[in-house]
């Protein structure tokens, strides 16, 4: 309404992403709602080779995010327009499709809607190298366009005058196809490259299409300027521009072929970096699925738009189509090779590989095709140096190393000495099926290599602690798990006090565990030191059980301070006494705790005893991960994400 929008102007918000608990379910797009919400500024988790949500809300111009906390009004008028002919083409969807994926993919093809596609789903489209056609891109604006520009070119036929119809024609079939999808930013990137290749035609420039390619990637630069930050711009333009070089070569009988497999290869070198993984059949996939969605589109518009008025011509043919390309999906993924997933190798590799790419991209006579087995060389080599599993002794100069990972309201600590590795609690389970270990933890193991764990510390049994388990036991190898609570599996293991063990020159400890009334106070307290620099892990334990831990451990400062204290119970007003912090002497401590939490952690109270003790603070929801290291000369340091990788949207 203009009162939200003079409101939202005010505030300098373009769009607001809100989330509801249990919404009502009568809602209906284009309909105007008046609700209480709470607001609060983009902020995201920011981690080592995490995902940067705060960048994304950015390229997609959310200013603001929140929930729903009740429903004021809520209007029966209902706002046609887009929205509304989205919503009715979807409900038409859902009446004639049964099998839920079935509905998803012609949803996805028609609406730009996605949310009906189950997670399964994605992994069989991922497999198979199809993920680009269930989902409105490139590919699809341009092949509506082609149809408005084939109908311009039947209708130019009856009179001179029409020259320009194709021009015009394709650019409204890309521009009702776009604002029906939804208007994504990538269809508008497309529909801008539409657009520009088409009204150099109209008017007739005299430029050759790589010029119609720079003027194309000049345009979309310069009315979505943060399109160089996401991974689709740079995947389409790259695919287009292969494309036009392919297009440029003499094509055999063969063309089709060779040109999926030439695109895979010069491609190669992106999906390396931005995803460490490649479908080997996708060539092959592409060549029957890209024509037989295009007929699936053109077949579902007719049956839409005659749906209407209560018409069925080709509904018969649209489920078998659909069918066939579930069949082939479903085919291509079930082969044990069909998706290789490889370590992150670094840029430098890549680089070269890209090289090594060029090289076989390159008209025959250019360069002889063999030299570019040299440049695919280092790749090879740096995938077969194998991971971290080594099982030879940790020397005695290894040093100690961790990270305090930003995972919201909760805890996850990554503990490393030399090959060793250690997982203190893995943060929380999400009502939507994923965990904060997926989002934080798992990006980083991934690129660092890390398939094993040695030891894991589940601290004690609450979600926001031990929630990512069972994604933990997916992800990696676990050696020896110790906990506060029965796992009747073949992992347990109690965290008592006094249990110790050393790795290569660092000492590992329990002080507490397995004791206490409740949850938060049987918590597993390690203490780990290599003599010079000491990370002490209490979980959630509150003042009792650090009363009694300093009674027993008069010795809790390791030659000398504690260097680094996590706060106990995130930072609560039950937890970091007076007693506690007296006998650590903390230099940093850090406070893993959820941004703008409903606890109100860390609690001011507790931030200013810990200052008042001379430590220096750190709040992963302020600053993002945390690094802790102890290097060869005995130096502690302390750095931050959000300090050590600073960016303009942070």
């Amino acid at each position: 309404s203009p009162e939200i929008q003079k409101l939202l102007s005010d505030l300098n918000v373009r769009l607001l992403k809100l989330s509801w608990y249990k919404p009502s379910n009568n809602l209906i797009p284009g309909q105007y709602l008046k609700l209480a919400v709470r607001i609060k500024p983009p902020h995201g988790l920011v981690n080592p080779s995490g995902f940067d949500y705060e960048r994304w809300l950015l390229i997609n111009k959310i200013d603001a995010t929140g929930y729903v906390r009740e429903v004021i009004d809520k209007e029966t008028d209902i706002d046609g327009g887009i929205a509304g002919l989205r919503h009715a083409m979807n409900q038409r969807i859902e009446q004639r499709y049964s099998e839920s994926r079935d509905m998803a993919l012609v949803q996805a093809l028609t609406t730009g809607y996605k949310a009906n596609f189950s997670q399964d789903d994605w992994e069989l489209l991922r497999q198979s190298g199809t993920v680009h056609l269930a989902v409105i891109s490139g590919l699809h604006i341009g092949f509506v366009a082609l149809i408005g520009w084939w109908f311009g070119r039947v209708l130019s036929v009856l009179s001179p005058r029409f020259y320009g119809l194709p021009y015009c024609l394709s650019v409204l079939f890309a521009g009702i196809y776009m604002q029906v999808a939804g208007a994504e930013i990538p269809t508008q990137r497309a529909f801008i490259m539409v657009f520009v290749f088409m009204l150099s035609g109209l008017l007739k420039w005299y430029i050759d299409i790589w010029q119609r390619w720079w003027l194309a990637l000049v345009c979309v630069l310069i009315f979505t300027p943060l399109a160089v930050l996401e991974v689709g711009f740079w995947l389409s333009f790259c695919a287009v521009a292969l494309l036009i070089w392919f297009s440029q070569q003499p094509i055999r009988w063969y063309g089709v072929i060779k040109i999926q497999f030439l695109l895979l290869l010069g491609m190669l070198p992106l999906y390396l970096h931005f995803f460490s993984a490649i479908s080997l059949v996708a060539p092959l996939v592409n060549i029957i699925a890209i024509p037989l969605l295009s007929i699936l589109i053109v077949v579902i518009a007719i049956n839409l738009a005659v749906s209407f008025f209560s018409i069925s011509f080709f509904d018969g043919v649209e489920r078998n189509l659909v069918d066939l390309f579930w069949t082939l999906v479903d085919l291509s993924a079930a082969q044990e090779w069909s998706y290789l997933t490889l370590d992150p190798p670094p840029l430098a590799v890549i680089v070269v590989a890209a090289i090594g790419a060029l090289i076989l991209l390159l008209p025959s006579g250019s360069l002889p095709k063999y030299m570019a087995v040299f440049f695919f060389l280092p790749l090879l080599g740096d995938q077969m140096r194998g991971d971290d599993l080594d099982t030879s002794p940790v020397p005695e100069t290894s040093r100690l190393s961790a990270i305090v990972f930003d995972i919201g309201q909760g805890l996850s600590v990554v503990v490393e000495v030399g090959t060793y590795r250690l997982l203190y609690d893995t943060g929380p389970a999400y009502l939507s099926g994923s965990t904060a270990f997926e989002r934080a933890v798992l990006p980083y193991l991934t690129q660092a290599r890390i398939k094993q764990l040695e030891h894991m510390v589940l601290s004690h049994d609450d979600n926001d602690h031990v929630g990512g388990f069972s994604a933990v036991k997916k992800a990696v190898h676990i050696e020896q798990v110790f906990s506060s609570f029965d796992l009747s599996g073949e992992y347990d293991r109690s965290c008592k006090r006094g249990v110790k063990w050393r790795v290569g020159g660092v000492e590992f400890e329990f002080l507490s565990g397995s004791t206490g009334r409740n949850d938060n106070n049987r918590s597993c307290v390690l203490l780990v030191s290599d003599g010079q620099c000491s990370l002490l892990l209490p979980g959630d334990i509150g003042k009792s059980v650090e009363a009694s831990i300093v009674k027993r451990h008069q010795a809790l400062k390791v030659n000398g301070p504690v260097t680094w204290l996590v706060a106990s119970h995130h930072g609560s007003r039950s937890s970091s006494s007076e007693l506690w912090l007296a006998a650590t002497s903390p230099e940093n401590i850090i406070f893993s705790a959820g941004y703008a939490n409903a606890f109100n952690h860390p609690h001011p109270e507790v931030v200013k005893r810990a200052k008042a003790y001379g430590a220096q603070v750190y709040t992963t929801a302020k600053t993002g991960a945390v690094f802790l290291k102890s290097d060869a000369e005995g130096e502690c340091t302390t750095t931050t994400m959000r300090q050590d990788e600073k960016r303009f949207w942070r």
